[in-house]
């Protein structure tokens, strides 16, 4: 994937525990805690790091400050990963359920409130339907990618 931070960007590609970032190799370790990445080593430094995401935005703390990636060029929707789904961009805490099954919705109506990172994180209907059902329940935590609702 191509990412954009401020005027610089750079080719990055994931593998485990490495990143090639512009041909480049990186090595690291995460520690993780309920699937989330808490902190990064990278030889024998420890950086503590928090992510969100939002849509193909990404902010990243770490050692105190806060950066904010874009993924240049666009990415497949997520809605193909699960026909007539809501997922989760990133890993949190759902906080309140708007909608019920049942309802009718249109377009970019609020289907439940998601909290991640201390924010809240309005999950909205992609296309008008009827929800047909919602997976998780109030005070629920659910990991990145985990369905939330379906709407058909």
């Amino acid at each position: 994937m191509r990412l954009t931070c401020g005027d610089e960007s750079a080719d990055v590609r994931l593998e485990g525990e490495s990143a090639v970032m512009d041909g480049r190799p990186v090595t690291f370790e995460a520690s993780r805690r309920d699937g989330r990445i808490e902190a990064i080593r990278i030889g024998q430094d420890v950086f503590r790091v928090r992510v969100a995401r939002e849509k193909e935005r990404v902010f990243v703390w770490c050692a105190g400050e806060v950066w904010e990636f874009l993924r240049a060029g666009k990415r497949a929707a997520r809605m193909a990963e699960a026909p007539g789904g809501l997922v989760a961009p990133m890993p949190g805490l759902v906080r309140k359920i708007v909608a019920k099954a049942g309802s009718s919705v249109a377009r970019g109506d609020v289907i439940l409130i998601l909290e991640a990172m201390k924010m809240e994180h309005a999950i909205r209907a992609p296309q008008e339907g009827t929800v047909r059902r919602i997976i998780h329940a109030e005070g629920e935590l659910v990991d990145a990618g985990a369905v939330l609702a379906e709407i058909e």
